[in-house]
Formats: structure tokens, C-alpha cells, sequence
């Protein structure tokens, strides 16, 4: 586990709003229980989730939180969470962490890249049915415990019609 000078453990409650669109992110969140979700709002006021962050994941957004410029995501709590507050001062020395702490977060990062490649690749050329099996496998702790408005919000689908794919995909 990640154990850097200025980090807090904090308790968070469900629906709360770790970071607003327009805000500088002044933090990174990892997971220890529960789950976070990072979204962005529309002109018309629809919802669309970039990222779900459950236990052991890293939530932030990486580019308003590197470069202090105002944040393109919300970031909120969906479930009851306690989560490791990570500050910016905590990668000014990357050198005085010890090697673990710099591995565990790299293998973090790079895993949020890939499942955000993955994800940008699935909504410009996969279909719904292979999104919604794209995101079992890469949040299988989440199929169960999760709404079925966000899942279809994260596929880019009503949640009827991810009802439909459910009940297709268990046809099989």
C-alpha cells in the first residue's frame, strides 16, 4: 500500500463530491473501500462516467491535478468510501518515497491508462454488448454492486436496453 508523507486516511459518504468540474484538483483518491466515479456534465445536463474507482484504484483527474488547470470531471463518492488522500506535495521528492510506494503507484497509473484506452477504443468502434462485457472484466467487482443506470451510463446506454443485453448475454 501506498504510504506517502502528507497522505490522510478519510471517511467519505455516498454522494459526496470529492472535486468539481471547473476546480483545480489539488488531490489524487486511492480506494481502500467502497467506490468513487469520475464523470463529466453536458451542456444539456447529461451525465457521462469516465471512470469507476473501486477498492484499490486511483481516481483524480491526472491533468487538472499536474498542471493546476481547471478540472474537466466531477469526482463523487457512490458508495460509502474511505479513501487514501493523496497530495500533490507527495510527488514533488518522488526520491525520498521508498521503491514500493513509486512502483505501486506507476502499476496504478498505467493501469488506469490502459483501461482508459480500452474504454476510448470500445465507445468509438465496439457495440453495446461488448462495451457492457469490456466492463465486467474490467470492474468485476462492480457488476453486482452497482445500479444499473451507471453501468448503462458508462456504456453509453439506457438502462433498458442494458437490461436487454443482460438478458441476451445470459441467454448464451
Amino acid at each position: 500500500m501506498i504510504n506517502f508523507e502528507h497522505t490522510l486516511t478519510k471517511t467519505i459518504e455516498k454522494g459526496d463530491i470529492l472535486l468539481k468540474q471547473g476546480d483545480i484538483a489539488k488531490h489524487g483518491y486511492l480506494v481502500k473501500n467502497g467506490c468513487l466515479k469520475s464523470y463529466s456534465v453536458d451542456n444539456a445536463g447529461k451525465e457521462h462516467i469516465m471512470q469507476f474507482a473501486p477498492e484499490t484504484w486511483m481516481v483524480t483527474d491526472l491533468d487538472s491535478f499536474t498542471n493546476q488547470v481547471p478540472s474537466l470531471v466531477f469526482i463523487e463518492a457512490i458508495e460509502n468510501s474511505e479513501v487514501l488522500i493523496i497530495s500533490k506535495s507527495d510527488f514533488k521528492d518522488i526520491s525520498s518515497l521508498e521503491k514500493e510506494a513509486v512502483v505501486d503507484i506507476a502499476n496504478k497509473f498505467r493501469n488506469n491508462l490502459i483501461a482508459s484506452n480500452k474504454r476510448i477504443i470500445g465507445l468509438l468502434s465496439a457495440t453495446a454488448e461488448q462495451r457492457y462485457t469490456d466492463f465486467t472484466e474490467t470492474y468485476p467487482t462492480l457488476v453486482q454492486r452497482l445500479p444499473l443506470k451507471l453501468i448503462a451510463s458508462y456504456i453509453g446506454v439506457t438502462p433498458e436496453y442494458l437490461s436487454d443485453i443482460r438478458r441476451k448475454i445470459t441467454k448464451k
